[in-house]
């Protein structure tokens, strides 16, 4: 038996055929995931005046990205669930029943009855969706994340987990670009009265899919050692709670800026665009679409050199460079110029990817494969539920209060404080083997 605190042996037989097949299996699920997000973020408008008509536009969107925000509150218990699944029963077993669940759901929205049609009943129903994908969603992105680097070696998880951000991206790029074709290819009375339905029911096939290529795929070598061995945890939130309670409050605040600004400047873009800077919607979305392109480009590339120069410089880089750079930005995004807001996606980019590069593995390797899955699900959910469910509708809520546009920045200013002391004092995990006890 490995001796505590050691690495598996696991971690040195590591084939890159079984990494590739991870970040597949892993991807998908983000994918189909982000994809519903950023479908549901982009269409914020239209779903603003079909499931909640009325004369005020900013209650409407507040509405909707009350809503959306909803999905998150549920997130923590998703994550209790799967995270005790994963580590009881295996990490394929976990993410094959996140991605049904999150596929259905998704499916299902494109099916709802509007307001006008079925009136209270039409945003109750859209709430309720929204709590089955938090829920699902709440065991697939730590899942995916631990399935990925538990199958790639040492001096190569940075690189290996960048992907799984990358569908995370990619599928919010995807839900955009849907959205801007039905929107740039039709009108704006085909995208409201049956055009928006279209990007929710991609899901489906889409999930058959990924359900297949996950099923395919055996559980991770690490999780395999400690099942051989007999040492998986019966009780592992429980034991998580009680062993890895300071690595679990680092993983609160280590997404706490990310997922601001991950949720502001990508998903709420297009609507910040439309109704600040006065854009129209087709340029907002083109902004949106190139800066989701960068940004999943710099990703990959950033996660690269996080193996070689380690998770932390990067990731304070990060929390420094948005502290800086938060109202510059929203003060050039709400120039009213498209080509600035155009132009200004490349630093903007440039800082987020500073986390999605490095932030997947970093937050992985904080926890051993024992514990893993529960461990970082319940903060990271927790998290994800306070500081990115939240952004869109703080984002509105600011502006409509202080009456700026730059006001979004300053909560995200507000947010790097606490994660640059987290990436300040946590532990370079780059160089060093997957702990598995």
């Amino acid at each position: 038996m490995t001796r505590v605190g050691a690495a598996s042996p696991a971690s040195d037989t590591l084939a890159a055929p079984s990494a590739r097949r991870a970040v597949l299996a892993g991807g998908i699920g983000n994918f189909i995931e982000w994809f519903d997000y950023g479908v549901y973020a982009a269409l914020s408008p239209v779903i603003a005046s079909l499931f909640f008509p009325g004369g005020n536009s900013v209650a409407a969107t507040l509405s909707t990205f009350a809503v959306f925000g909803v999905g998150f509150v549920v997130r923590p218990l998703g994550g209790l669930f799967f995270g005790q699944l994963g580590d009881r029963r295996g990490r394929r077993t976990a993410l094959g029943l996140a991605l049904i669940l999150i596929s259905l759901s998704t499916a299902c929205m494109g099916l709802l009855p509007t307001f006008a049609s079925a009136g209270v009943a039409a945003p109750l129903l859209l709430l309720l969706l929204r709590l089955i994908q938090g829920f699902s969603a709440g065991g697939e992105f730590t899942g995916s994340a631990t399935m990925m680097v538990e199958n790639a070696q040492t001096g190569r998880r940075g690189w290996i987990s960048s992907w799984q951000q990358f569908s995370v991206i990619t599928g919010t790029l995807a839900g955009v670009l849907i959205v801007t074709a039905i929107t740039d290819l039709g009108s704006s009375d085909l995208l409201e009265s049956w055009g928006w339905r279209i990007p929710f029911l991609v899901a489906l096939p889409l999930g058959a899919v990924g359900f297949y290529i996950r099923f395919r795929m055996e559980d991770t070598p690490h999780f395999e050692a400690l099942r051989s061995t007999g040492d998986v945890a019966e009780k592992p939130t429980r034991e998580a709670v009680r062993t890895q309670r300071r690595a679990m409050v680092i993983a609160f605040f280590y997404t706490a800026l990310p997922n601001i600004g991950f949720y502001t400047f990508l998903t709420y873009t297009p609507t910040f665009l439309r109704n600040e800077a006065g854009l129209s919607l087709g340029k907002a979305y083109l902004v949106n679409v190139v800066g989701t392109v960068l940004y999943a480009l710099f990703t990959l590339v950033v996660g690269r050199l996080s193996d070689r120069f380690g998770r932390r410089p990067i990731l304070i880089t990060h929390a420094v460079a948005f502290f800086v750079s938060a109202i510059p930005i929203y003060l050039l995004l709400s120039s009213g110029s498209f080509l600035v807001a155009l132009v200004v996606q490349l630093p903007a980019m440039l800082i987020m990817s500073c986390y999605s590069g490095p932030g997947t593995a970093g937050i992985t390797e904080l926890f051993p494969t024992r514990l893993r899955y529960s461990a970082m699900a319940l903060p990271y959910n927790l998290s994800s539920a306070i500081f990115g469910g939240t952004a869109p509708f703080i984002a509105t809520a600011l502006i409509a209060w202080l009456g700026t546009p730059i006001a979004p920045a300053f909560w995200a200013m507000l947010a790097a404080i606490p994660t640059f002391v987290v990436y300040v004092r946590m532990r370079e995990t780059a160089f060093s083997e997957l702990q598995d006890r």
